[in-house]
């Protein structure tokens, strides 16, 4: 099953931030239903080894994320596949979360962490204009700032890709209490 670990977003929060980018004009816009902040996508995993997940995740214990949204930036190398909102104030969380991933036999790849929600996917092969709407929006909206947001809840997420986009559906729940 393809998996990630999510905070989700108040519904108030995510309907904004889904407005915001669907008025940019670039790449297609996420779904209100698929705005959240990703701290570790887990690919394809058996049901056992999530089943070991959940038991680590059951006992977490991590104080809820103070999130700041603010800034524009690109993911996806020299050719952007995303455009997101940069959220800082995640990143012992996601040590913690990646501990617990480790300690249920889960292997990720080694890739920096970078806290953020996504706002639009870009095509595959961005076209010139794709470029230039996409220049335009960090110029314009680069500095964007949402509300510091107090996020307790950690989501496991299934995914399943579709030819109109990745379709979610919430698996189970996780308090960030401390």
């Amino acid at each position: 099953m393809r998996c990630f670990l999510a905070l989700p977003l108040p519904e108030l929060l995510a309907e904004q931030i889904s407005g915001f980018a669907g008025r940019l004009r670039v790449g297609r816009p996420l779904p209100e239903e698929n705005i959240h902040l990703t701290l570790a996508f887990l690919d394809e995993q058996p049901i056992e080894a999530l089943e070991d997940l959940n038991a680590e995740l059951d006992v977490l214990r991590a104080p809820p994320a103070i999130v700041d949204l603010a800034g524009l930036t690109t993911l996806g190398g020299a050719v952007p596949s995303v455009l997101a909102i940069k959220a800082g104030g995640v990143d012992a969380l996601h040590k913690q979360i990646k501990q617990a991933i480790r300690r249920a036999g889960i292997t990720l790849p080694h890739r920096r962490f970078r806290g953020h929600v996504t706002l639009a996917r870009m095509p595959q092969t961005p076209s010139g204009d794709d470029m230039l709407a996409l220049g335009r929006a960090l110029e314009t909206h680069g500095a964007i700032r949402f509300p510091t947001v107090t996020l307790d809840t950690l989501s496991l997420y299934r995914s399943d890709l579709r030819t109109d986009g990745a379709r979610y559906e919430r698996l189970a729940d996780y308090p960030l209490r401390g």
